[in-house]
C-alpha cells in the first residue's frame, strides 16, 4: 500500500477519521479478489490529489465495526468523510470516473493533478 494511503485500524481510528479536517476517501472493503485493483484506484487518487484529498483503506479486522457505526450495508463502499462526517458514498467496485464524480461533488476547492495513465 502507498505512503499516501492510509490504513485505518482502531487504535488511529479517532485521529485519522474523527479529527481529520480535511475531506477524507475512505474504502471499505474486504481483502477479496478485486481489492488489488481497487487500491490502485484509490493510490492514483491519493497522488492525483496530492495535498488536497486524504485516502484510507479499513484495515480488514475493522471492517465489521466501521460498517456498524456508518450503516454500510455491502462492500465495496467508498465514502467521503470530514471530521467523521458523512459527505457522500459510491457503493460498489468503482473506476476513475465513478470515484472522481463522487469527489467533485462534495469539494470544490480541490486540486486534480490529473496523473497520466501508464
Amino acid at each position: 500500500m502507498s505512503t499516501l494511503v492510509r490504513c485505518i485500524r482502531p487504535e488511529n481510528f479517532e485521529e485519522e477519521v474523527m479529527k481529520e479536517k480535511e475531506t477524507l476517501l475512505v474504502v471499505c472493503m474486504p481483502r477479496d479478489e478485486e481489492f488489488h485493483k481497487q487500491l490502485e484506484l484509490i493510490e492514483y487518487f491519493a497522488k492525483s490529489y496530492n495535498q488536497t484529498l486524504k485516502v484510507g483503506v479499513l484495515d480488514e479486522e475493522f471492517i465489521e465495526p466501521f460498517k456498524k457505526q456508518y450503516g454500510v450495508e455491502g462492500t465495496p463502499t467508498f465514502l467521503i468523510l470530514v471530521e467523521g462526517r458523512e459527505k457522500g458514498r459510491l457503493l460498489g467496485l468503482a473506476d476513475k470516473d465513478a470515484l472522481c464524480n463522487l469527489i467533485s461533488k462534495f469539494e470544490e476547492g480541490f486540486t486534480f493533478r490529473g496523473l497520466r495513465d501508464s
